[in-house]
């Protein structure tokens, strides 16, 4: 096998790893904002959200740092928390592509502020592909740790893109603003 798959494999794992950990604090910090976010999406019973927001916070916690400590400490045996990463990834994929379809325009309630497109929803399928073919090959890259670096620098990129388009659409607006005051 090409050293690159797993290689491959093993970064996707972790940067889905990282962004599901942070993604969990963020949530687990601002729980009112995610039941919010959740109610906005109007996918779930009303009365489910307030169960949803903190189960998702701690299952996106728990998977994340399981995932990293398994891959650091001892990358063989991460396969099942890299099957089970892979599968909340599939979840999230599916119900960002029904939001996407039946409620376009809603905000994500990943990152920010991101609406749900459908960078979304592949970003999901590429992150629960690389968890699933990490969890299918297991652990054959004999540096995890650059692996590791790699799907840090790649969570870094994702978060940096993330800030850098609100930059530039608040920019945009800024300008079209000052160019027609008062709507004109």
């Amino acid at each position: 096998m090409n050293v690159f798959w797993p290689a491959g494999m093993t970064v996707l794992t972790a940067l889905g790893a990282i962004l599901l950990a942070v993604a969990g604090v963020a949530h687990a910090a601002r729980p009112r904002e995610h039941r919010a976010v959740l109610r906005v999406h109007r996918l779930l019973p009303p009365a489910w959200t307030a169960f949803a927001a903190p189960a998702t916070a701690v299952t996106e916690v728990l998977v994340g740092v399981a995932v990293l400590a398994f891959l650091l400490a001892d990358p063989a045996a991460a396969v099942l928390p890299a099957a089970a990463q892979a599968v909340l990834y599939c979840a999230f994929a599916v119900y960002a592509a029904v939001l996407r379809t039946h409620r376009p325009g809603v905000p994500c309630g990943c990152f920010g502020a991101e609406k749900v497109s459908w960078v979304v929803v592949s970003r999901a399928v590429v992150l629960a592909a690389g968890s699933a073919g990490y969890a299918v090959v297991g652990a054959v890259v004999p540096d995890r740790w650059s692996c590791v670096t790699a799907g840090v620098v790649l969570a870094m990129a994702n978060h940096w893109v993330s800030a850098w388009r609100e930059t530039v659409d608040d920019s945009s607006t800024a300008i079209h603003d000052r160019r027609n005051p008062a709507g004109k």
